[in-house]
């Protein structure tokens, strides 16, 4: 692309390169001739200190915020912020793909993934072409598009899905998805994309809350730090979708006193415009409730479990009608629904006496609760959990009470340890168990889902909480395939074979 197309809206100090920049990069490794390479400054490294390396690998300039060293200064172009920038670039040079698309982004601590899901179908009710990025996958008008091999990040050594890719994957996918004829965007936007800026060349066009519970703390450090990495979404967007049942989304109008925010609640709260009444939990046959609003009434049905599923589908339904849907269309959509792999989806298995077992990706105390009380109300539960390595150690301990609260019987196991040692998040864990109720501890995830599944007959149920869609286990020596419906699934196949 010719460079002044490539750095429209991008304040620089220094002389653009005459030509054109056929790529851009981040990471030096990667540079090739003629590229421009972006200076990020991270938690661990400072990519300044590598910008004689992606010199000497042949880039043509350098943006930076401030003069590297060993770097011939006629090739340094310096901005006050390059991750804004990176994310301007990226922008630019797929074509301005995400400009022509109507824009919804999701956050919050909990259910994005979900609302986003649904935000997509209703929305193709309604007779659009949707393009989706969320952490189970991105898609172009239902097709499944790739983000790279580091799962959406142009720096991670350890591929894994990324919640919300970096500027070039997520333009990137915004380009395919144009190609495809896609004219909406649906997006998840986590506290840590919204820190590092990745899709600031873009403003949505609505933005939906979920909630707020502990969760990254050990990079927000306070729940406010991480509550005001989250409204950051709000700059700049017009209209909103607000869960006013969670204290912290509800205090999003009064900050944003401009802008259309639709409040949403479950629980009666008078300031809500959209409210959900006469619920019911209808066990493995999901949810109902009337939906009203000043301009609508209509009974909701979903097949998806537990009652914090009322919010989510109020959510979705709620921004979608700002752009158009209606009644008719939601309904269709919502009663349809086909589910979100790996939140609360149901393996199934071949044998009439085996426990019914599922799979969440629940990985915060407050995601565990609500999956294993919805689950623990239709029967007697045993919980599979782990946590995850060189992550917010102060959860752990949480996390095995939220488990403690509903399961009659829990097993303890390694999720992603990492780098970590994992006895020592087994013990972090083990600090929060209550020794008077059963549980195993069984580091190996596979030998403890055999075994769960082993001590839990007819009419139990089997939660595997944590990794949902992932699958991977991701060890100090790399990631590793692990498919938890495939353990379920080797498991009944054994048995059934020992008693033939």
């Amino acid at each position: 692309m010719k460079t002044e197309n490539l750095f429209e809206g991008i304040p620089v100090r220094g002389a653009l390169p005459a030509g054109e920049i056929p790529a851009i990069y981040s990471d030096s490794r990667r540079v090739t001739p003629g590229s421009l390479f972006v200076c990020l400054a991270g938690g661990r490294f400072d990519g300044h200190d590598f910008a004689a390396d992606a010199v000497r690998h042949g880039a043509a300039a350098v943006l930076a915020e401030r003069m590297p060293e060993g770097v011939d200064p006629g090739r340094v172009l310096l901005t006050d912020d390059t991750r804004r920038a990176e994310s301007l670039l990226w922008h630019n040079l797929t074509g301005r793909a995400a400009d022509g698309m109507l824009k919804i982004a999701v956050t919050g601590t909990a259910g994005k993934t979900s609302v986003a899901f649904l935000t997509a179908a209703i929305l193709r009710a309604a007779g659009h072409r949707v393009g989706l990025v969320t952490t189970v996958r991105a898609e172009a008008d239902g097709v499944q598009i790739g983000l790279g091999d580091n799962g959406g990040s142009s720096v991670c050594d350890i591929p894994g899905a990324m919640t919300t890719p970096d500027p070039e994957y997520f333009f990137g996918a915004a380009r395919q998805m144009k190609a495809s004829g896609c004219d909406a965007l649906v997006y998840e936007a986590s506290s840590q994309s919204l820190i590092l800026k990745k899709t600031s060349a873009i403003t949505p066009d609505a933005a939906v809350f979920t909630n707020l519970t502990p969760e990254h703390l050990d990079a927000h450090g306070t729940m406010e730090a991480y509550f005001e990495a989250k409204a950051s979404l709000m700059r700049g967007v017009e209209r909103a979708v607000v869960n006013l049942d969670d204290p912290w989304m509800a205090r999003l109008p009064g900050m944003f006193p401009d802008a259309r925010i639709l409040g949403c609640t479950a629980e009666g709260d008078p300031a809500a415009a959209i409210t959900a009444t006469r619920i019911e939990e209808r066990g493995t046959d999901g949810i109902a409730y009337l939906w009203q609003s000043p301009r609508a009434a209509f009974r909701v049905r979903c097949p998806l479990l537990g009652r914090y599923s009322v919010m989510n589908t109020m959510e979705a339904a709620a921004v979608c009608s700002l752009f158009g849907a209606d009644p008719d269309e939601i309904r269709e959509a919502l009663s349809d629904f086909g589910g979100v792999p790996g939140r609360l989806e149901r393996v199934p298995v071949p044998d009439p006496d085996a426990p019914a077992v599922f799979i969440d990706y629940a990985h915060t105390p407050d995601a565990l609760r609500q999956a294993a009380g919805t689950l623990a109300a239709m029967g007697p539960l045993t919980l599979v959990f782990g946590c995850g390595g060189e992550r917010d150690r102060t959860k752990r301990p949480r996390m095995a009470e939220a488990a403690q609260q509903y399961a009659r019987y829990v097993v303890v196991t390694e999720d992603n340890v990492r780098g970590e040692d994992p006895d020592a998040i087994f013990r972090d864990i083990l600090a929060g168990m209550d020794p008077a109720k059963p549980y195993a501890l069984i580091p190996d995830r596979r030998e403890a889902i055999r075994h769960a599944l082993g001590v839990t007959g007819k009419g139990g149920i089997v939660l595997l909480a944590g990794k949902g869609h992932e699958k991977i286990e991701i060890r100090a020596d790399g990631r590793h395939p692990f498919d938890e419906a495939a353990v379920v699934g080797d498991f009944f196949r054994e048995r059934g074979e020992q008693n033939t």
